[in-house]
């Protein structure tokens, strides 16, 4: 048969879980052969990285049987895989269709046990030790009809239900071309053994891991034809289907391993020389249509879903790319009735133009409000919606929306906590795929789906204070230039400010934001105050989201709607349009700083940042938020506190007043521009939201301090579980 025959195509069956035999004590079926070498550096990984939020909980255990293998036959295959989500798993290629066994193979696999946190017999009791079922396949059409198309050795497993708790999950991007750089495989040999508690030698039982500082060139065809990617580093039959991992700590995936041949072993890579991850993942869900048949197993042809293969991306670049947020399972999008004009993921998709350069991005609005300036400007209107939400928490104790009395005491921190909510924001968007990247959107997710109010009837209020700051920071000299230079950083100094942990209780975001910092080049004045702007939002500023605010909002929002004020003119102006945007963009910030704040020091450390190259940033997430908040906080310090006291008092005096917002808003303007009139292009109201979780039901109910689930025995609510019952592990049979 012609190899160009089936390239680009896939391979999907679906086998049946419920018909799996039980596991039997031996595993001397092996389909490989690998390489260990002298010495062998090869160690046990330590019980408390494959434990859950371990750094390799999402490494699996696999065994498989085979459709031609013999019925009496009582040994398992053995191999390894990698999480993706919760329910996707990436491994070799001949772990699900061997060609071992004779010249025909062995064929599909029909049962794969898929195990995380196996370390032995002994340990399928164990709280650590989750298992599952594979449930549908899919692998590469070249792999299941030729044994030498080792570069196309690849595989999905979807299981029957997803692995629950914090998995870990890897992320994973193209191998590169060339590489000079520290690279591991983890996974379970089988050349290491145990003894169980009845004195049983158990070989594969064990988790171990090997890293090299390894050299390669995929593009040294000469030497290399199948452009794999090569190492010394020690694997043995059972490891294949492990993943290749650059050494830092975000784990990231650049190969998955396959085989070993003389002096080194060898993976398959992704990407342009290797196979398009996301091209292969689609057959899950897209329903292609069958193209053919082989071995009884349908050949689709899957459209291409990159141009070069799968790429690191961040959440932005995930979620606008499609609906769906691949690192721990599908974001499920459905239809819900309510007032709130859009959903999480609709707001998030457009809020990531506000700070891309008008003409450049597919915003059908062109505003100063936007483009460069955006990032500031949503800090500033979110430091003006802040002081708004202080003035009608406390309006709200009373059920009614009051005239505000004291303009500076709603303005408190609101400033300072807006910075930081937009530097947080922005460290988000470029966050690398990560289980901690997962709970963070769920919080966010959560946060502003329940808190966030509408801001449609107050945004055309913000419009003439921030088209000022706007006008005044783009008139500052060499503003794009200055930006540039504003990247450079200079060595770490102690931040000054008056610093009371007992004010918000311990909080390791917090500690670690208090910590010796880079002052930007340039801004070593405005440095000597960045302590102080710290300790104030975390301090004094309060939340803008949270349930008094949102319910004043209400109220205030209501009585927006129904005053006299021009309403038709700033409804339809592309200024108020992007205000409301800039707004959008402040309430989502404030959800990341709300959601960032929650994780601990492990989890923070855990956060990786992709720059616009997709090559992982120089800086750590929490550097990164530190430099990001010195720079908006230099353009803004003198414009925020302005806007503030001056727009606080136009809208609510408004209520009281009818008729007066004209005369503070012509107050406000540059005095030069005229608000256009046009019809709106991005309607901002739905009849309903689209609402996703990133998290499954148990990390939700968690992150939410109730660890519960309904049901349906007279009313009593019942506390999840974080780990299996363990009821469905095999039991272990002597031959």
């Amino acid at each position: 048969m012609s190899l160009s025959k089936y390239a680009g195509m896939a391979g999907i069956w679906t086998m049946d879980s419920s018909s799996a035999p039980n596991a039997e004590s031996s595993f001397g079926l092996e389909t490989t052969e690998e390489s260990v070498f002298d010495p062998d550096h090869r160690s046990l990984a330590d019980p408390n990285d494959y434990r859950d939020g371990g750094k390799y909980r999402a490494i699996v255990k696999l065994q498989m049987r085979y459709e031609k293998q013999n019925p009496d036959d009582p040994a398992w295959a053995m191999g390894t895989g990698w999480l993706i989500s919760p329910d996707t798993l990436v491994t070799a290629g001949h772990n699900v269709f061997s060609w071992a066994g004779g010249e025909e193979g062995l064929g599909r696999a029909v049962h794969i046990r898929c195990f995380i946190g196996y370390h032995g017999r002994d340990s399928v009791n164990s709280p650590i030790v989750q298992r599952r079922y594979a449930k549908t396949i899919v692998t590469t059409a070249e792999w299941l009809t030729a044994k030498d198309n080792r570069h196309r050795d690849v595989a999905f497993i979807q299981v029957d239900r997803p692995f629950e708790g914090n998995l870990r999950v890897f992320s994973y991007k193209p191998t590169p071309k060339v590489g000079d750089e520290m690279i591991g495989v983890v996974g379970y040999p089988a050349d290491k053994s145990v003894v169980d508690k009845d004195g049983r030698e158990e070989k594969g039982a064990m988790m171990y891991e090997m890293f090299n500082d390894i050299q390669y060139n995929l593009e040294d065809k000469k030497n290399n034809p199948l452009q794999m990617l090569k190492y010394r580093i020690s694997t043995f039959g059972g490891q294949s289907g492990a993943p290749v991992i650059r050494k830092g700590a975000n784990q990231t995936a650049i190969a998955t391993h396959v085989y070993g041949s003389g002096d080194k072993n060898q993976a398959s890579v992704i990407g342009k020389y290797g196979n398009d991850y996301d091209t292969l993942i689609s057959v899950f869900t897209q329903g292609y249509p069958v193209a053919g048949v082989h071995e009884g197993i349908n050949l689709v042809k899957p459209t291409s879903t990159t141009s070069g293969g799968a790429m690191t991306m961040t959440p932005h670049q995930a979620l606008s790319k499609a609906p769906t947020f691949h690192s721990t399972g599908f974001l499920a999008e459905k239809q819900l009735s309510g007032e709130q004009a859009e959903g999480f993921i609709d707001v998030f998709k457009k809020i990531t133009g506000v700070v891309t350069t008008v003409g450049k991005h597919a915003l059908p609005i062109v505003s100063p409000l936007l483009g460069p300036v955006g990032g500031p400007v949503s800090a500033i209107a979110g430091a003006a919606l802040g002081a708004i939400a202080n003035a009608c928490a406390e309006s709200a104790m009373d059920g009614m929306v009051s005239p505000l009395t004291s303009t500076d005491r709603a303005a408190a921190g609101t400033m300072e906590r807006a910075i930081l909510a937009e530097a947080s924001l922005q460290a988000v968007l470029k966050m690398e795929n990560s289980a901690v990247t997962d709970k963070i959107l769920s919080n966010m997710e959560k946060t502003y789906s329940h808190l966030a109010p509408n801001v449609k009837h107050i945004a055309p209020k913000l419009v003439p204070g921030l088209l000022s700051s706007a006008n005044k920071i783009t008139a500052k000299k060499n503003f794009m230039q200055r930006e540039e230079e504003l990247s450079r950083t200079l060595s770490r100094r102690p931040l000054r400010g008056n610093w009371a942990e007992s004010s918000i209780g311990s909080n390791d975001f917090v500690d670690s934001m208090m910590q010796p910092t880079r002052p930007l080049e340039g801004e070593e004045a405005f440095f000597d105050g960045f302590g102080s702007i710290l300790s104030t939002a975390f301090q004094v500023g309060k939340p803008l989201l949270r349930e008094g605010a949102k319910f004043g909002f209400g109220l205030l929002s209501k009585a927006l709607a129904e005053s006299s004020f021009d309403a038709e003119s700033a409804v339809d102006s592309q200024e108020t349009q992007a205000a409301e945007l800039v707004a959008k963009r402040a309430l989502m910030g404030e959800a990341a700083l709300q959601a960032v704040m929650k994780l601990n020091k492990s989890e923070l450390a855990q956060l990786s940042l992709v720059n616009n190259q997709g090559d992982i940033h120089e800086e750590g997430f929490i550097d990164f938020v530190k430099t990001a908040a010195q720079k908006i906080g230099s353009v803004i310090k003198d414009t925020a506190p302005f806007v503030v006291k001056t727009v606080v008092p136009v809208v609510l005096d408004a209520l009281a007043k009818p008729g007066t917002e004209q005369t503070h808003a012509k107050h406000l303007s540059t005095g030069t521009r005229t608000l256009r009139k046009s019809r709106s292009i991005l309607s901002m109201v739905h009849d309903g939201t689209l609402k996703v979780s990133t998290l499954g039901p148990h990390e939700v109910m968690a992150s939410l301090g109730r660890a519960k689930q309904p049901s349906t025995q007279g009313g009593i609510t019942p506390v999840l579980r974080r780990v299996d019952s363990n009821e469905d592990l095999p039991v272990f049979q002597e031959l």
